[in-house]
């Protein structure tokens, strides 16, 4: 029990002993008139830092700033998630959950929230770009430019409502470099390629491990290639979304990945509809849905045997034994952006090709897809410069003929 107070004006220091061991112990209380104490060594050098702490605290107050050393990183994270974003999208609270699950696990997690530096989440952002190994033994991927993009900005955007809250004094990701997004030229199918995944999808029907699945892979990798739907949005898919005498399908809601619950679409313009391209696939639709002497009206496009969409996990399982089978080594995303790059080498309009594909407005398209965008530069420079003969002008109407004709060319068959 203390013997001895001294008050230095915010907080008491008291000598403490506790059996054997002598402390100088620092009282105070913190801006939400919570109580502290703190313990220092019982010499000078002890009693030097419980001054100096007790300066700090003063300060703190002055500035207005709450002490409370009581949340982490971690702690503090979740708290924001839970109270400050209850009211996302469910698919964007589950995104943002997984992206904690990140900062959960990483060596900064235990950190106070008042003692988190600059450098120090500058050190997990570059443990981030390689293979690591947390504290429970888990090892972890290398992750994107893109993904530790989203565990900067969690950690920005909690550290800035916690120097709004007072609860600390400044916001240590502001001393961070954010990481650069490095954007890649996507990756599409060649003609080959998308034969032989078609071929492959055959041969895995005889797979001898799936002779008991009824899922028409045809079908639902033929949506992926002729509709650009994200992997969710096939998923969640009902027969009630499907109007085959208008030839066009009604896209309103995405799958989770990692439960049954269907949420609303990633953007305000990811709610669209999208027309059925093909013959082939409007016939293959009437033929799924007419199975047998049953005409499906309701539920799933892709239903489990309980009545459930298909899992995410399912369908990427089953591309990775067709990428074995075809050899192709590509993601399951190559269908969506191959069939906004065919579009766009049609000639179908920007704008148009970001509405089919659910952009949030056409300079994304135009940024991710500009490497398919229709060279016209000779046609150009031959509608522009000056004719020197008769048959040069009739030339140049040719060519602009066929550049308008191009310009409004539909997409009669993708496969």
């Amino acid at each position: 029990m203390p013997v001895k107070n001294s008050n230095y004006g915010n907080g008491t220091i008291s000598y403490e002993k506790v059996g054997k061991y002598e402390y100088f112990s620092l009282q105070y209380f913190d801006g939400t008139g919570k109580r502290h104490k703190k313990r220092f060594p019982h010499t000078k050098e002890g009693e030097k830092e419980a001054k100096k702490f007790q300066k700090e605290i003063s300060r703190k107050k002055d500035d207005g700033i709450l002490v409370n050393t009581n949340y982490t990183l971690a702690t503090w994270c979740s708290f924001y998630i839970k109270e400050f974003k209850k009211d996302l999208k469910d698919s964007s609270l589950e995104r943002m959950t997984q992206t904690f699950s990140l900062v959960e696990v990483s060596p900064i997690a235990s950190i106070p929230l008042d003692k988190v530096t600059g450098d120090k989440i500058q050190s997990f952002y570059n443990l981030l770009g390689n293979t690591w190994t947390d504290e429970t033994g888990k090892n972890h991927k290398k992750l994107s430019s893109s993904s530790i993009l989203k565990v900067h900005r969690l950690i920005s955007a909690a550290c800035k409502k916690a120097v709004q809250l007072r609860i600390i004094s400044y916001n240590p990701a502001d001393s961070v470099d954010a990481p650069k997004l490095q954007t890649k030229q996507m990756s599409v199918f060649t003609d080959k390629e998308i034969a032989n995944i078609f071929k492959a999808i055959d041969a895995y029907k005889e797979y001898k491990y799936n002779k008991s699945v009824k899922h028409d892979y045809h079908l639902l990798f033929q949506m992926l290639l002729e509709c650009g739907m994200r992997i969710g949005e096939l998923l969640a898919l009902q027969w009630q979304d499907i109007d085959l005498v208008k030839e066009q399908i009604h896209i309103h809601s995405t799958k989770s990945r990692d439960t049954q619950d269907i949420h609303s679409p990633k953007t305000k313009n990811a709610n669209r509809i999208v027309p059925i391209l093909t013959d082939d696939l409007l016939a293959r639709l009437k033929a799924f849905r007419n199975d047998g002497n049953t005409t499906k009206v309701s539920g799933f496009l892709f239903a489990n045997k309980n009545g459930g969409a298909i899992s995410y996990q399912r369908v990427f399982l089953v591309w990775q034994r067709l990428c074995e089978i075809a050899g192709i080594e590509k993601s399951i995303h190559t269908f969506r952006h191959t069939f906004c790059t065919r579009l766009l080498e049609k000639g179908v309009p920007v704008a148009e090709v970001s509405r089919l594909a659910g952009h949030s407005n056409p300079a994304i398209t135009y940024s991710v897809y500009t490497h398919s965008l229709p060279n016209y530069d000779e046609k150009l420079k031959k509608m522009f410069r000056k004719k020197k003969s008769r048959k040069r002008k009739t030339d140049t109407k040719s060519d602009t003929k066929k550049l308008k004709d191009t310009s409004t060319m539909p997409l009669k068959s993708i496969i």
